[in-house]
């Protein structure tokens, strides 16, 4: 398994990194403080998980937020290219793990990735750093034999670690001779707490006697109280019996009084039944009377009822006469600001209203106006155009008029414009005079006539020897024009004397007078063109300027305002709005027209609503108040008419009534009869005297009837005395002289049984023997739990001791023999071996066969003995468990020499295994130089070597 690629999200102060890693050995360097630790860490804890919170290792979350982990890429023989990735999520991260089919897994396929090892079995085997080495000098030879075996063998750290914690946890528990240890001091205070108990227990010796007479007086006080129910029952039912006595005379006195009243039969409640006749009958004669009265108060009378039906019915249209009311109201106050708004209008506009109604604003003069504007706006516009072009024209005139000033400034001399007439014809003539003078030098020379004459006579001969006249004809000519030559150059070509002069004259100037003449002729003709452009643009300003004279389209709008009776002078803008407020003038003059006949016709009427009301009620009325009084009248007449009937109701009903109060008054007298009848009465008077009889037989009987529920409720009472007054005084006197003296029997026995249970309660209300005895228990069940634990310790001890052992004996030989060689090169064969003695030390051979243990050598020695191990190790678990070796600056304490040797063995190692080192000192880049060296101080996204 080796580490190919490691891509930061976020991990303490590095952010989206990317960091590609050798195969075989790649080297981080960088500054303190540049987070050589924080990727080291960011390793493990994304292969192992992230520590929890409450632990005290590191979490390394970004403190500027952002995304938490990253992905390391790795390549494994077994499983191919894997991608593991953990971010934040539980306590120890979320983990997702990305293999090269695609497939995807969690902490299950990760835990079968790593092979099953956890963090601390990993950091054990294929981590260290300066800080274990550094630790090796502080250790004595048993520390450092241990630290050596651990680093030998896998696993053996932890059990070595346990060991240690178990002695020393069970030293804390237990010693055979001491006295500072927990169960130590456990054992003496049980001893005391028994020494304690047993002085306890004698105090208790005297609590069976006591509780055995309490037992006896609780016995006798419940005896006691037996007793003093019975006598108390006694008392009572002498009590009762002497109560008695009087309630059973008085008893058979009323019997005797009822005996003589036995013949009177008197009607049930027959005195309140007659007083309640006469009552009703008297009440009746009453009522007769005063119907009689109210009917004599009613008299004659007869119904009468105005007409109301038509009062009734103007009421109905009450909501007619409201709107007609609002509608002319409405009309009214329409008609108002209708005024207003024409008086506005009218002074908008400012006309007078007469010329403002009779002013014509039909659609069509509206469209007449509008085209006027059009018009005249065009005419404007033109106007403004032509005043454009004027402008424009002027500016051109001024511009040529400058142009021809500057020409005239610059215009040629009369000399140099002759000059310029007569360059035409002194050119040629100057060209013949050089042709002249060249000939004049080539006439001594007859040498190219002579050669041109002899090769004409060879080329004939040749032609008309071959036959060929073609050459023949060439030759011809080219001997004529030697004969030529020779003939012109036999000529005298001596030249004239003006000829010299002309040559003198203008030889040289050639150019100066072809600039000249182009000068006069660009002169001329620039003159040329400004003079006419000038004549032109004068001409066409004249003609601008009598195009603007003259404006009908304003001369004809001016005049159509002023028969609109608008005053021409307003802008145009207005104008439209005087048009359209002048038609509003006249809508409204037209609106008021229409208002002025509906306010007549509805003010008609208002006035035939309000004299036919009048009529009707027969009263002067107002339109303001008309129908409250209307209501008013309305409302007087039904009450007089609700009046009379009324009063021909009561009386139909006073005298309905009058009829039922006699036929009840005969009913009830008939009933009255019926009642002396049955009391055997001749008249009320005898009646009165048999109802006073039959009151004395119930008050007899009501009197008679508590005696006889109180005599059943004493019942019959049985006593050992008889019942007559002096014996049951006496036999009370008796009972009351025996229940004194129980009582004084019983409070000296509660006074007893008191200072008993008082002593008793002493004995078992102190907690003290119990508290003892509880924390007896307790401390024993403590002892019991710590001995337990004690024992438990010593076992494991005991077994870690045995394992120890057997890995020695399997396990750790053939990791020593590895660790002898990788220890021979790292000390340049200075020492030979690394043996474990007898007594379980480590021991190193030098070459000459001295023994040296452990802690005798020196600090860079004994960490090259603990490197050596710890690749010896790696080196044999390739085949289980191929992790990269990761050491964190481990080489600081080595010379050149043993540095060189370290780097040696690794550089002979990395084939197979893959190292990553961390380190802050710049040296090792130079010492190292076939590393991959990775610089963390890199602050871009991608760190390279």
């Amino acid at each position: 398994m080796k580490i190919d690629k490691l891509i930061i999200y976020g991990f303490g102060r590095h952010e989206n990194r990317t960091i590609d890693v050798n195969p075989h050995m790649s080297l981080f360097y960088g500054p303190n403080e540049a987070g050589k630790t924080t990727i080291q860490q960011f390793i493990i804890q994304t292969l192992f998980g992230y520590p929890a919170r409450n632990q005290a290792k590191i979490r390394y979350e970004p403190k500027s937020g952002g995304k938490y982990g990253g992905q390391i890429h790795l390549v494994d023989e077994k499983f191919g290219r894997v991608i593991i990735e953990r971010v934040k999520g539980k306590s120890a991260g979320d983990v997702t793990v990305f293999f090269e089919d695609g497939s995807r897994g969690g902490e299950a396929e990760l835990k079968m990735l790593l092979r099953d090892y956890d963090r601390a079995a990993f950091e054990s085997v294929f981590s260290f750093s300066i800080h274990e080495l550094q630790g090796l000098e502080r250790m004595t030879e048993e520390e450092l034999s241990r630290t050596l075996l651990a680093s030998g063998t896998t696993g053996i750290d932890a059990i070595t670690k346990m060991e240690s914690h178990l002695e020393k946890d069970m030293g804390l528990l237990f010693k055979k001779n001491g006295r500072n240890p927990v169960m130590n001091l456990l054992i003496e205070e049980l001893r005391g707490i028994e020494r304690e108990l047993k002085d306890y227990r004698s105090e208790t010796e005297l609590y069976s006697p006591y509780l055995k007479r309490i037992h006896e007086i609780e016995n006798r006080l419940d005896d006691m109280t037996e007793e003093e129910k019975q006598i108390t029952h006694y008392m009572r039912s002498a009590e009762k019996q002497l109560q008695s006595l009087p309630l059973l005379e008085k008893a058979a006195r009323l019997e005797q009084e009822l005996k003589e009243l036995e013949g009177i039969n008197f009607p049930t409640d027959g005195s309140r039944r007659m007083e309640r006749l006469q009552d009703r009958i008297s009440e009746t004669v009453a009522k007769i009377e005063y119907t009689e009265n109210e009917l004599g108060l009613l008299g004659d009378f007869k119904t009468a009822l105005e007409e109301t039906e038509e009062l009734e019915q103007l009421l109905g249209r009450e909501s007619e006469w409201h709107q007609l009311q609002m509608l002319y109201r409405q009309k009214k106050d329409e008609t108002i600001k209708l005024l207003d708004d024409q008086d506005r209008l009218v002074n908008l506009v400012g006309m007078a209203e007469e010329d403002a109604l009779q002013s014509d604003v039909s659609l069509t003069h509206e469209e007449q106006l509008i085209s006027y504007i059009q018009q005249l706006d065009m005419e404007d516009e033109e106007r403004r155009f032509t005043a454009r072009q004027q402008s424009e024209e002027k500016s051109v005139m001024a511009n040529v008029q400058k142009q021809l000033d500057l020409l005239l400034d610059h215009r040629p001399t009369d000399s140099e414009r002759q000059e310029a007439r007569q360059w035409p014809e002194t050119s040629m003539r100057l060209a013949e005079a050089k042709v002249a003078k060249r000939l004049e030098k080539s006439a001594g020379s007859n040498t190219l006539g002579i050669w041109l004459l002899v090769l004409g006579a060879l080329g004939i001969l040749l032609g008309l020897m071959q036959g060929n006249y073609t050459v023949a004809s060439l030759a011809f000519l080219a001997g004529a024009a030697g004969v030529w030559t020779i003939m012109k150059n036999g000529k005298s070509t001596k030249s004239e004397g003006g000829y010299e002069k002309l040559l003198q004259k203008y030889a040289g100037r050639e150019a100066e007078l072809e600039a000249l003449v182009q000068r006069v002729n660009e002169y001329d003709r620039k003159f040329k063109e400004a003079k006419a452009q000038l004549a032109a643009s004068t001409e066409k300003l004249e003609t601008l300027v009598q195009s603007t004279s003259g404006q009908p389209a304003k001369r004809a709008y001016e005049q159509f305002l002023r028969q609109l009776r608008i005053d021409p002078r307003s802008s145009r803008a207005m104008v439209l709005d005087l048009f359209e407020k002048l038609r509003e003038i006249q809508a409204i003059h037209s609106r008021l027209g229409r208002l002025e006949q509906d306010t007549v016709i509805l003010a008609d009427k208002v006035d035939h609503w309000l004299k036919q009301a009048e009529t009707v009620s027969g009263r002067s009325l107002t339109s303001e108040s008309l129908y409250a009084e209307l209501r008013n009248e309305f409302a007087v007449r039904q009450k007089q008419q609700a009046e009379n009937l009324k009063r021909e109701e009561k009386q139909k009903e006073l005298q309905a009534e009058s009829k039922k109060l006699t036929v009840f008054l005969e009913q009830l007298k008939k009933d009255m009869q019926l009642l002396l009848e049955e009391a055997a009465a001749a008249d009320a008077i005898e009646f009165y005297q048999f109802a006073e009889a039959m009151e004395k037989k119930e008050a007899f009987l009501q009197e008679l009837a508590p005696i006889r529920s109180q005599l059943a409720v004493i019942g019959r009472i049985e006593l050992p005395v008889d019942s007559t007054p002096d014996a049951l005084t006496e036999f009370l006197s008796q009972q009351e002289a025996a229940l004194t003296e129980l009582k004084s029997e019983r409070n000296r026995l509660l006074a007893e049984l008191a200072d008993k249970q008082q002593t008793t309660q002493k004995l078992l209300s102190n907690d003290e023997y119990e508290e003892k005895l509880q924390q007896f228990e307790e401390k024993k069940a403590e002892f019991a739990d710590l001995a337990k634990h004690w024992a438990i310790n010593k076992s494991i001890t005991e077994a870690i001791k045995q394992t120890m052992n057997e890995l020695k004996e399997k396990k750790l030989p053939s990791v020593i023999a590895d660790a002898e060689a990788y220890f021979a090169k790292l000390t340049a064969h200075t020492y030979t071996g690394l043996e474990m003695n007898p007594a379980g030390f480590f021991e190193a051979i030098r070459e000459d066969g001295m023994r040296f243990h452990i802690i005798e050598l020196s600090q860079a020695t004994k960490e090259q003995a603990y490197i050596a191990l710890r690749l010896a190790l790696a080196v044999s678990m390739q085949q289980s468990h191929p992790f990269p070796i990761v050491i964190d600056d481990a080489f600081v304490h080595f010379d050149r020499s043993r540095l060189q040797q370290m780097i040696n063995l690794i550089t002979e190692l990395q084939e197979n295994h893959q190292f990553i080192y961390f380190t802050c000192h710049e040296t090792m880049q130079q010492v190292w130089p076939n590393a991959h060296v990775i610089h963390v101080a890199n602050t871009e996204r991608g760190v390279h070597s």
